[in-house]
């Protein structure tokens, strides 16, 4: 067997590993997105929110609502840090992903190179052989 036939099942997992770890990257780009939409809606409630409280504390407001705003704010600004601390574990995760992806990929990508040497190697050597026998061929009929 060639070497470029030997080669072919290890090209094989190899391609499968790289597709898998693109599915990954790929799952972990989406969680990203997702964890920094809900960022980014929290923070649009907040300003919003925000804007009410003081519409209402221009026009005037009891103590009670003052309090309820306040706290009602701090539960929303605690909930985006939170929020801020998922979207940064899911960017490392995202990032780690990458970095596997990308390993992969070299390694299908150098792993087709040396398959295609292999194979111009074998393919020049049958050609050799092939005009060697034309040539032998074309000796005896003289």
């Amino acid at each position: 067997m060639s070497p470029s036939k030997r080669l072919k099942p290890v090209q094989r997992f190899a391609h499968s590993k790289e597709q898998n770890a693109a599915r990954s990257m790929g799952q972990a780009r989406k969680n990203l997105e997702q964890e920094e939409a809900k960022l980014k809606q929290l923070k649009q409630y907040h300003q919003e929110y925000l804007e009410r409280f003081e519409q209402m504390a221009r026009e005037g407001m009891t103590s009670t609502q003052l309090q309820e705003y306040r706290t009602f704010l701090a539960k929303l600004d605690e909930a985006i840090n939170q929020q801020q601390q998922v979207v940064a574990a899911s960017m490392v995760n995202h990032n780690s992903q990458k970095t596997d992806w990308k390993q992969k990929h070299s390694r299908t990508q150098a792993l087709n190179k040396v398959i295609d040497r292999y194979r111009e190697k074998e393919q020049k050597s049958a050609d050799r052989r092939e005009q060697k026998e034309s040539d032998e061929h074309n000796q005896r009929n003289r």
